[in-house]
C-alpha cells in the first residue's frame, strides 16, 4: 500500500511543483546548451531531489517497519551528492573528461568538480555502507556499488531521456531482484517523479543535469546494498565495473546507433 500512495504523491507533487522549478531556471539563466546546440534549462534534477526528500522524510514518521536511521542517513545523502552535482552544472570543467581524468587532476593537486563528486561520493559511500554489511568484504563491495552506481546515470545522461530510461531499467531490475521489500517504496517514489519528468527530458526541454542524475544513481545504489544479498550484488558490481570500463575507451552514444534494438528504444518517445 505505501508504494502505491508514494507512487501517487510523488507523481502529483510533480506535476504541481515542476512547471515552477522549469520558470525559476530559465528566469535565472540557469541554462546550457544540449546535444543539439540548443539553449535549455540545466537542473531541473532540483526536482527530483526536493519531492524525493520530503517524500521520504514525511514517509519516516510513519511505522513502516524500516530502519529510520537509514532513511535519514539515504536522505542525507542524496542531498549531499545532489549539492555537489549542482555545483558541477554551475562551475564544472569542460576542459577535463571522464572519471580517470579527474582523478589524474586530483593526483597532480588540482581540485575540478569531477573529483570534488568522486571524493564525495565516496565518503558518503563509506558513511552509509557502515550502516549496512556483514563483514569486511561486503562492505568493501557496498562501497563500490554505491559510489559506481551514482555515477552510471551521469554516463548515460548524453541524449533526451536516455538517463531516465536507464534509470527506470535499473529500478525494476533492482525492485525484481531484491529479497527485502519494506524499501521498495524508495523506488516507487523516485519513478513517479521521473515519469512527470520524462515530458521535460524525452522533448529535450531541459536537463536534469548532475544534481539530478547523481542523486538517481545515489538512489540506486543506496537501494542495491540495503536490500540484495551478496551475490546479487556481486553480478551487479561485475555489470557496473564492466560498463564504466567501456565508458572509459568507448562512446555509449556510438554504441547505441550502432544496435538497431537499442538505438530503437533510444528513440521511443522523442
Amino acid at each position: 500500500m505505501i508504494n502505491l500512495v508514494v507512487f501517487i504523491i510523488s507523481v502529483l507533487a510533480s506535476l504541481f511543483i515542476g512547471p515552477f522549478i522549469f520558470d525559476m531556471l530559465i528566469s535565472n539563466g540557469s541554462t546550457g546548451l544540449n546535444y543539439r546546440g540548443e539553449k535549455i534549462p540545466v537542473g531541473m534534477g532540483l526536482l527530483f531531489i526536493l519531492i524525493q526528500v520530503f517524500l521520504i522524510f514525511s514517509a519516516s514518521l510513519f511505522e513502516l517497519g524500516v530502519d529510520k536511521t537509514i532513511l535519514l542517513a539515504y536522505i542525507i545523502s542524496i542531498i549531499l551528492i545532489g549539492l555537489i552535482g549542482f555545483t558541477d552544472d554551475l562551475i564544472g570543467e569542460t576542459d577535463i573528461k571522464g572519471f580517470k581524468g579527474h582523478i589524474k587532476a586530483l593526483l597532480r593537486g588540482k581540485l575540478t568538480t569531477g573529483g570534488l563528486k568522486a571524493v564525495v561520493g565516496l565518503v558518503i559511500a563509506v558513511l552509509f555502507s557502515l550502516n549496512v554489511y556483514n563483514g569486511i568484504f561486503e562492505l568493501g563491495v557496498n562501497i563500490l556499488l554505491i559510489t559506481l552506481f551514482t555515477n552510471i546515470i551521469n554516463l548515460f545522461d548524453l541524449r533526451p531521456g536516455r538517463a531516465i530510461k536507464v534509470f527506470s531499467f535499473l529500478s525494476i531490475a533492482l525492485i525484481i531482484t531484491s529479497y527485502i521489500n519494506e524499501y521498495n517504496f524508495i523506488i516507487y517514489a523516485a519513478l513517479g517523479i521521473i515519469i512527470v519528468y520524462s515530458r521535460y527530458d524525452l522533448k529535450a526541454k531541459s536537463m536534469m543535469g548532475d544534481i539530478g542524475s547523481n542523486a538517481l544513481g545515489m538512489t540506486l545504489g543506496t537501494f542495491c546494498v540495503l536490500t540484495h544479498s551478496l551475490t546479487e550484488k556481486i553480478v551487479y558490481l561485475i555489470i557496473l565495473i564492466i560498463l564504466h570500463g567501456i565508458s572509459e575507451f568507448s562512446s555509449f552514444s556510438k554504441i547505441i546507433k550502432n544496435n538497431s534494438i537499442l538505438n530503437y528504444l533510444d528513440n521511443i518517445g522523442r
